[in-house]
């Protein structure tokens, strides 16, 4: 039996993925700006497309051998020094025919801060819900402009409403978001810092209705994440503010996953 070779166009790779990992079980979710693709739902300006360097997923801690497995025959080459050592958090892997990285989290997202995905990825069949790909991609202290780009294509497609549970109205949760910045200081700092970012991107990259409705969205989740209660550990670490780093750095060991999605 020939080992499929990884599709040319890294959309329809992407899909071809998803669809694999679905077939046999797995609980692998698409990451990084593939996944925002996968919710745009509708057209949206041409100033907000972009493209895609390499494939980004997320994966069940349990479920790593049948991962890896699955890899080999869907045509991709593991980093064996990479993943030996570092497996249990993240793994590498190669499309040599189109010269791509496929970049592997498991069981979470760690760059400047850290979210368990573990419990989280049964929300939608093919990528995170849309609220935890936001958390993503605005958790970077040191922001790109893509990342901030594919923060506002999810809030102009998306409403933003409590309920975190899956829905065939997608939407973005805020009860989500208020439950991982109002635990940790940072998360929230570094969050509503790149969040207050969007309404000038939005009015340089939109028309003025559509900048209008991401400036509005933008503006109620930081108005609902301000009101949110916070936990002890949030208030004892706003006393000290930012007189003391409050992220970590990105892994420099294969890169901060928007280096190249």
């Amino acid at each position: 039996m020939t080992t499929p070779v990884p599709l040319p166009d890294i959309e329809a790779e992407a899909i071809r993925l998803t669809s694999a990992f679905a077939e046999r079980g797995l609980a692998v979710r698409l990451i990084g700006g593939l996944a925002v693709a996968r919710h745009r739902h509708r057209d949206v300006p041409d100033a907000l497309r972009r493209e895609y360097g390499d494939i980004d997923l997320v994966i069940h801690p349990k479920e790593g051998k049948a991962f890896r497995t699955a890899m080999s025959e869907l045509g991709y080459l593991p980093n064996v020094r990479f993943n030996n050592m570092r497996g249990d958090r993240r793994m590498l892997f190669t499309d040599e025919p189109n010269e791509r990285k496929l970049d592997v989290f498991v069981g979470g997202f760690q760059m400047c801060h850290s979210m368990d995905l573990a419990d989280r990825l049964a929300l939608h069949p093919a990528t995170l819900s849309p609220a935890d790909l936001l958390l993503t991609k605005l958790q970077v202290v040191e922001v790109n402009r893509k990342d901030l780009t594919d923060a506002l294509t999810i809030l102009l497609t998306h409403e933003v409403a409590p309920q975190d549970t899956p829905a065939e109205d997608d939407h973005v949760s805020s009860d989500r978001l208020a439950r991982i910045t109002s635990a940790d200081w940072g998360w929230y700092t570094t969050f509503t810092d790149n969040l207050a970012r969007l309404p000038g991107l939005a009015a340089e990259l939109l028309a003025p209705a559509e900048s209008e409705v991401v400036t509005g969205r933008a503006r109620l989740i930081g108005e609902l994440l301000a009101a949110a209660p916070k936990s002890l550990r949030w208030r004892v670490r706003d006393r000290v503010g930012r007189r003391m780093p409050w992220y970590d750095l990105p892994d420099e060991i294969g890169g901060p996953i928007d280096a190249h999605s």
